[in-house]
């Protein structure tokens, strides 16, 4: 199906439903049973189907609240809701905001987790949430709100009362206070009484727990251990589960239950616990110090520097920031991590990456503190975030673009951290370099999220020394770029005279990131053509300087802008070259792009090249450019002038108003595309009459997203009925070549290096072929030769 291959679905990549970081060394899925809370689940599912709109599941640390909201939301996920969204706003850190500041950036991360990223560049993130929810039921479930009590709540009462459908659930240790409020107790699971026999003991909750977690370890309890001293820890423990955890992880290495009792302070807590209940977090405390113990020196070391990740990090990233100096030396570090892993000081997932628990995070950088370590540390973060980046893009524009994109992508929380701690004075230069490399590397084009780039930067901007400096005038210069194609002409206008006064002071007025700033500003902020040659200048200038990303990227802004607005010779020469320097550098997304451009009006003879584009497009997750392709379908479809082309191309204007909202992509702002929607739209109204023009409209916005993208690729070959034959020239260009290649005996992974495709989009050809006519692979093969005789 398209629909499992495309970003804006009911939950898109960044809403990780999947992740419980549970230790035990399992994957971040929830490869772990649930012990102990089936009553409790059923009971707030129930409540939540029943429309409680705020729900706030309190508890200590340790106690599971992370893992109950994850767990409520599997269980949501089966059509109570429009949407579910998990927003781990542990990943958020304060980094010196005011309140507002703080405010907005929970919005953002709400806003990202629903895959609605915040591209209406004229309103405030808040108003584009609000819109997204108000006419849909969601479910939002935010996770660790313990440092941004007061921001969260402030967020959650408008939100809840501007969007009457939305519920949320929070988990904190502490009420929100908000108006409305239902708390829930999230309790530790059941543990046997002091008086209890063993038969008793081994059917309370947190033995059970204990068993499986232990299991898991690598170790299965039998009747012949030690039970009078692993009954004994399971008391001590409180019924925490993350305790629990930590010690099956102690018992599933091989240490001895008595040995772990003796580590506890020589059992005085498990001595007083008859006579009162262990305070929960000193229980924590207590349970970390002793995995803290029990670690070897460079474990613990390792454990504190990893502290500074947020959101995961690999091997690599591990290696890079934490060893090289005479305390962890580089080839010490897999092997340390894979002890944290089996200390269940680490989750670890299949994809290779690793992560903390927040209150293991939270531990370590406490004992990171104490080593006098964490501005070292976090300056290595920032540099291994800077390298990272500046080699996205540097090499983004070849073979491995897709994945430079995507693992760019993956360090989004890491990057947040970074700046957050580069916002001073002495180190917002490293900060502005950051996310300048982002922009370049395209990475928040393709996922989506460019206002919160934009928003990072603004941030850095108002803190970094105003003097001038190259950092500053490459920040300012993508900014103001950003700014553009978000149609925000207001403040880009700002960007572009600090931007000139600096080039001025610099020297640099006809630097080529310059001239690529004002050619975009002129072709798409202004609708000039003399945008044409400032952009050809820039790429040229780029390609001298030996930056072949930026050059490309000069390059598409020439043909789009070209295409758009012509002239004829100009817009053919310019795309051609476009997709044929892309294809030249085998770089996938650039390609799409590419293909995109030979369709465009102001060319000699546009193209039909939406069969192929769009499905690369999905394959690689671009909401911006497969909700581009929409739009441009609405327009070949509104240029045909028949009524049932028209009709068709005010559904799909229609449908790309919803899948922008559901995308977070704004289609507005923008001269020579306004011409084209506006143009399209007053040749539909004057073939079929505004009413059917706004009923076909209307009815396109209410199509899921999936019926979009069907409705985009398809609609151009005729389909056959009763005693009419399809021939080959009624496909398209794509799929005849897809038809006669079969013919040939090619086998799909043949066909998709000859036409330089996907494997998935040759499915995707193919699986329309035998739909439409009727057929299996061989009687295609026969039909396609008997079509060139």
């Amino acid at each position: 199906m398209i629909a499992a291959r495309c970003a804006g679905l009911r939950f898109c990549a960044s809403v990780k439903l999947g992740e419980v970081g549970v230790p035990g060394g399992h994957a971040f899925g929830d490869l772990t049973s649930f012990v102990g809370r089936d009553e409790l689940v059923s009971s707030l599912v129930q409540r939540l189907r029943d429309g409680q709109r705020l729900l706030t599941l309190t508890g200590p640390g340790g106690v599971g609240k992370t893992r109950l909201g994850t767990v409520l939301a599997r269980r949501l996920d089966d059509g109570d809701f429009d949407a579910v969204a998990i927003v781990r706003l542990a990943d958020l850190e304060l980094g010196g905001r005011n309140a507002d500041d703080l405010k907005d950036a929970i919005v953002g991360m709400v806003i990202e987790a629903l895959g609605v990223i915040d591209h209406q560049a004229r309103r405030q993130p808040t108003e584009v949430l609000v819109e997204h929810l108000r006419h849909r039921r969601t479910l939002a479930v935010l996770d660790n709100v313990d440092h941004l009590l007061d921001p969260v709540a402030d967020v959650v009462t408008e939100l809840l009362d501007e969007a009457p459908r939305l519920q949320v659930t929070a988990t904190s240790r502490q009420h929100l206070g908000v108006f409305g409020e239902h708390v829930q107790q999230v309790p530790p699971v059941g543990v046997p009484d002091a008086h209890d026999n063993l038969e008793s003991a081994l059917g309370t909750e947190a033995v059970i727990l204990l068993q499986d977690r232990t299991r898991a370890a690598g170790r299965t309890l039998t009747p012949g251990d030690d039970w009078t001293s692993i009954i004994d820890l399971v008391r001590w423990s409180g019924g925490l589960p993350l305790v629990l955890e930590l010690i099956s992880a102690q018992l599933g290495g091989g240490m001895r239950p008595q040995v772990i009792l003796e580590r506890l302070d020589g059992g005085r807590l498990l001595r007083n616990f008859a006579r009162r209940i262990p305070p929960h977090h000193r229980s924590l405390t207590q349970a970390l110090d002793v995995s803290w113990d029990l670690c070897e020196p460079g474990q613990r070391r390792l454990w504190a520097r990893l502290s500074v990740f947020s959101g995961g990090f690999d091997l690599d990233a591990a290696e890079e920031v934490c060893s090289g100096d005479e305390l962890i030396a580089t080839e010490e570090v897999m092997d340390l991590l894979s002890a944290l892993v089996r200390h269940s000081l680490l989750a670890s997932s299949p994809e290779g990456r690793f992560r903390q628990l927040q209150p293991l995070r939270e531990y370590g950088l406490r004992r990171l503190r104490e080593y006098g370590e964490e501005k070292d540390v976090r300056s290595r973060h920032a540099a291994w975030l800077l390298k990272l980046t500046e080699s996205a893009a540097e090499k983004w524009l070849g073979p491995d673009e897709p994945r430079w994109l995507h693992r760019a992508h993956h360090e989004l929380a890491n990057v947040r951290s970074a700046v957050s701690w580069c916002r001073t004075p002495e180190r917002a230069e490293v900060g502005l370099r950051i996310v300048t490399n982002l922009l370049r590397a395209r990475v928040p084009f393709i996922f989506a999220f460019q206002s919160t780039a934009a928003g990072l930067m603004d941030d850095l901007l108002a803190v970094a020394p105003p003097g001038p400096s190259r950092v500053r005038l490459d920040a300012l210069v993508m900014l103001g770029w950003t700014r553009i194609v978000l149609g925000d002409l207001e403040r880009n206008e700002r960007h572009r005279a600090e931007c000139h006064e600096l080039a001025r002071e610099l020297g640099m007025a006809d630097s080529p990131q310059v001239l690529f700033l004002e050619g975009t500003y002129w072709l798409f902020s202004r609708g000039d053509r003399r945008g044409l040659d400032l952009l050809a200048r820039a790429r040229d200038g780029f390609r001298q300087a030996g930056a072949a990303g930026d050059a490309h990227m000069a390059l598409l802004m020439l043909a789009l802008g070209a295409g758009l607005l012509g002239p004829s010779d100009v817009a053919d020469a310019a795309t051609e070259e476009c997709l044929a320097e892309a294809r030249a550098h085998e770089a996938e997304w650039a390609i799409t792009w590419g293909m995109w451009t030979l369709g465009l009006p102001a060319r000699t003879e546009p193209l039909d090249v939406l069969a192929e584009c769009l499905p690369r497009q999905l394959e690689l997750g671009d909401k911006w450019g497969s909700t581009w392709c929409v739009e441009f379908a609405a327009w070949q479809r509104a240029a045909a002038g028949q009524p049932g082309e028209a009709e068709a191309a005010a559904r799909l204007m229609g449908a790309c108003r919803g899948l922008q909202e559901r995308n977070g992509v704004a289609l507005v702002g923008l001269i020579p595309f306004d011409r084209q929607r506006k143009q399209a739209a007053d040749r539909i109204i004057a073939t079929i009459g505004p009413r059917a023009f706004q009923a076909a409209y209307d009815d396109g916005a209410k199509l899921s997203t999936d019926e979009v993208y069907e409705l985009v690729l398809a609609p151009q070959d005729r389909v056959t009925t009763d005693g009419e034959k399809l021939a080959l020239a009624d496909l398209t260009p794509a799929r005849q070549k897809v038809a006669l290649l079969v013919a040939q005996g090619l086998s799909n992974k043949e066909i998709a290096d000859r036409t330089h495709t996907s494997h998935r989009t040759v499915e995707t050809h193919l699986t329309y072929l035998y739909r439409v006519l009727g057929m299996n692979r061989t009687e295609l093969a026969v039909w396609a030769a008997e079509q060139i005789r």
